[in-house]
């Protein structure tokens, strides 16, 4: 058995780095650690979460995917999101919608990877 001891980092494929980096700033906060644009990489961190984005010219995520990244929020915080995420123009893929006690919403990034905001978190 392997032991894991944590999530090193989230990799997400993207078609213009530049413009993935803006969206996951300006709707998460992440920070900016790395952009090594001439390899097309750019590390990104929040807290503990680092996301790594690799540009691949030409991407777009498969529009029938059921994957996706998954970040809870607070109960308190989640009608908010809601609003932040309609009032910027993303594109909902479905929800909001009740899952155990609690609801999700998923929305795309600029390549049509999915996002989830949720609650509860599951111990």
């Amino acid at each position: 058995m392997i032991v894991i001891e944590s999530v090193n980092h989230i990799g997400i494929t993207v078609s213009d780095l530049d413009k993935s980096i803006k969206f996951y700033k300006e709707l998460f906060d992440f920070d900016v650690v790395e952009n090594i644009s001439n390899s097309g990489q750019a590390f990104l961190k929040m807290g503990d979460i680092l996301l790594t984005l690799v540009e691949v010219k030409g991407y777009k995520s498969s529009s029938d995917s059921r994957h996706c990244i998954s970040f809870y929020v607070d109960e308190e915080d989640f009608e908010d999101a809601i609003d932040e995420i309609e009032d910027t123009g993303i594109e909902v893929v479905f929800g909001p919608e009740n899952i155990r006690k609690g609801q999700r919403i998923v929305f795309a990034d600029p390549d049509g990877n999915h996002i989830e905001l949720s609650y509860p978190k599951i111990d």
